[in-house]
């Protein structure tokens, strides 16, 4: 699927929101502690977790991930920034932390 068409999806979908900038960043909040929830889940008591576990953690990460990305969807949509240019944008900050040796906190 084309990340364009996606988020033009987005903005058919919301068309009779009210409110939309409080709903769009409480709904990303919202999805993006659920998505904390799972991986607290995930890591609780430092502990294997078993396949079964793993597949529950995959599913419920699934939609929640996609949750997530339906409100940058759709707030990009509101600054009039493209889920395109968000990508490219955030591959290049990657890469220049990457040479710089920052990518990852230590």
């Amino acid at each position: 699927m084309d990340a364009n068409y996606y988020q033009s999806w987005t903005i058919e979908i919301a068309k009779n929101f009210k409110n939309e900038l409080p709903i769009l960043g409480l709904g990303l909040c919202e999805e993006s502690g659920e998505v904390a929830r799972i991986l607290k889940r995930y890591c609780r008591n430092d502990r294997e977790v078993d396949k079964s576990e793993i597949d529950e953690i995959t599913k419920s990460m699934k939609g929640e991930l996609g949750d997530v990305l339906y409100f940058v969807a759709f707030l990009a949509s509101k600054f009039n920034l493209s889920l395109e240019e968000l990508m490219l944008g955030n591959m290049q900050k990657l890469e220049q932390r990457m040479c710089n040796g920052t990518l990852l906190d230590r």
